[in-house]
């Protein structure tokens, strides 16, 4: 549930290399315009969705490797599921948002994009990246997809996490759970900084 981050910079160097943009130099890219969804499945079937829009992030192209440099964050505190008691159990008893300042935010980091090979051109690329969530630190991979819109790149990412994985309680109420895996996904615009 707490997954919330932006894989998507991926996707930005991807549109450097599409753009024949040269990877000689740096570039760095704020982010706006974000979107963040954890499909949450119950363990009874069905499933629901928690959403933010509180996305930042400053990332740099490092040219002498694939990762990009800088993170990407979501504020937690603003999930909301569209319900108001399943929004305070998840921020007060498996997110634990008050417990400390690390706990408010998820954050996506070392975003590697690996080998740049012919396919990165059409949009489609895998990833790794490092997140912290609940005060603890886990490697994630998952697919990004972009697309250029004007003078920005607009990212698109999903990845799996398991929350067992971030030492959050098992979600349950009246019997019904969360299962363990969740999957997040990220949709944002990134605009390159003057």
């Amino acid at each position: 549930m707490r997954t919330l981050t932006i894989v998507g910079s991926t996707a930005l160097m991807m549109w450097l290399v599409a753009s024949g943009i040269s990877l000689a130099a740096s570039y760095s890219w704020t982010t706006t315009s974000g979107d963040v969804r954890v499909v949450c499945p119950l363990t009874v079937g069905g499933s629901f969705e928690a959403r933010t829009t509180a996305l930042a992030g400053r990332l740099s192209l490092d040219p002498a490797t694939t990762v990009l440099a800088g993170e990407l964050s979501v504020d937690l505190k603003t999930l909301d599921t569209g319900i108001s008691l399943r929004n305070q159990h998840m921020l007060d008893n498996y997110l634990e948002v008050r417990k400390s300042q690390e706990f408010e935010t998820a954050v996506l980091s070392n975003i590697d994009v690996g080998p740049l090979t012919a396919g990165v051109a059409a949009g489609h690329s895998r990833f790794t990246a490092h997140l912290r969530l609940h005060g603890t630190t886990q490697a994630v991979a998952g697919q990004a997809t972009m697309s250029e819109r004007g003078s920005s790149v607009r990212v698109e990412a999903s990845f799996p996490i398991r929350i067992s994985d971030y030492a959050i309680a098992d979600p349950r109420y009246l019997g019904v759970g969360v299962k363990n895996e969740v999957a997040v996904r990220v949709a944002f615009l990134a605009n390159k900084d003057s």
